[in-house]
C-alpha cells in the first residue's frame, strides 16, 4: 500500500510541478520533462520543446534565460541570470551534465568599498547548439561556448570556447577539436 500510495503522490506532484512551469514561463513546453523537484525562482524563462529537467535544477536571478529545442540540463545545475545587460541562451541539441554552475555575473571587488556593496559586473552567456557540458563545469559571466563544443568533466569557462574544440582544465582550454 505505502508504494501505491508514494507513486500516486509522485506523479500528482510531477503533473503540479510541469504546470506551474508552464504558467510561469514563456515555454512551448511541448514534450517538457521535469523529473523531480525543481526551484524556478527567476520567471524570465523561454524555452522550446523537448526540454528535460533532471532532479534540482534552479534557474533564478531576474534576467532572460533563453533554452533550446532538445536540451537536457542534469541534477542540481544551477542557471543564474542578472537583468542589466546579463543573460543566458542555450542552444538546441544541448547537453549540460549535473551539478554545473552557469552565472552571468561576478561581484565588484573594489577595495575602497565594503564587498556588500559592490555592484555586480554583468556579462550575458552564450552557449551554442550541440553543445556538451560535462559534469561539474563552471561557466563564468561574458562565456561563449560556440557550436558543437564540448566541455570536459569539472572545467571552468571563462571566454570563448571555438566551435567544435574540445577543451577542459581550469580554465578551459581547447585541447583537439571534434571530427
Amino acid at each position: 500500500m505505502y508504494i501505491f500510495l508514494q507513486r500516486l503522490f509522485n506523479k500528482i506532484h510531477s503533473i503540479w510541478v510541469k504546470n506551474y512551469f508552464k504558467e510561469k514561463t514563456s515555454c512551448i513546453c511541448n514534450g517538457l520533462s521535469i523529473i523531480g523537484p525543481l526551484y524556478l525562482i527567476n520567471k524570465n524563462v523561454t524555452c522550446g520543446s523537448n526540454l528535460t529537467l533532471y532532479p534540482n535544477v534552479m534557474i533564478f536571478g531576474d534576467g532572460p534565460v533563453v533554452i533550446g529545442n532538445n536540451v537536457d540540463i542534469g541534477n542540481g545545475t544551477v542557471l543564474y541570470s542578472s537583468k542589466n545587460g546579463g543573460g543566458i541562451r542555450i542552444g538546441d541539441n544541448t547537453v549540460i551534465a549535473a551539478q554545473c554552475y552557469i552565472i552571468d555575473m561576478d561581484h565588484g571587488i573594489n577595495r575602497n568599498t565594503s564587498i556588500s556593496e559592490q555592484p555586480n559586473e554583468v556579462s550575458p552567456i552564450y552557449i551554442g547548439k550541440d553543445v556538451w557540458i560535462a559534469a561539474g563545469c563552471k561557466i563564468l559571466k561574458g562565456s561563449v561556448i560556440n557550436d558543437g563544443a564540448v566541455i570536459g568533466a569539472m572545467s571552468l569557462v571563462k571566454g570563448e570556447i571555438e566551435s567544435n574544440g574540445i577543451a577542459y582544465g581550469i580554465p578551459a582550454k581547447i585541447k583537439k577539436y571534434r571530427e
